[in-house]
């Protein structure tokens, strides 16, 4: 099996890398962790490798990669449904990816107002 890698900024700065983290470690994936800092300029071309946004997390499973933190938990979802990462049942599934969905898109100014650390 290949290894499996999930790419995170600074948890301590980051909540988005701290959300893909969070949601591996909850999934009981085993990953290695490699976190790469957004501010080096060094680190641009390989961030535009992993992600079109060039943002992390991004995750790469058995060949597969998958970036943004919806998509990350969608896809940790289905291989690891016994974790419950989302409810089995469908109406409740359907409005907890509306509830994030509109997290997720939204309350910018208020993510930035509020740093992490």
């Amino acid at each position: 099996m290949a290894t499996t890698v999930l790419t995170i900024s600074s948890k301590n700065y980051g909540a988005w890398a701290l959300r893909g983290w969070l949601m591996a470690r909850l999934a009981k994936l085993e990953f290695t962790e490699k976190i790469i800092s957004p501010d080096d300029p060094a680190m641009k071309a390989e961030m535009l490798l992993l992600s079109a946004s060039m943002r992390v997390p991004a995750l790469e499973h058995d060949g597969i990669h998958v970036w943004d933190t919806l998509a990350i938990g969608e896809y940790l979802n289905e291989i690891k449904p016994k974790a419950g990462l989302l409810p089995a049942d469908r109406a409740a599934r359907a409005h907890c990816r509306a509830i994030c969905g509109e997290m997720h898109s939204g309350f910018s100014a208020m993510r930035s107002s509020l740093p992490m650390n």
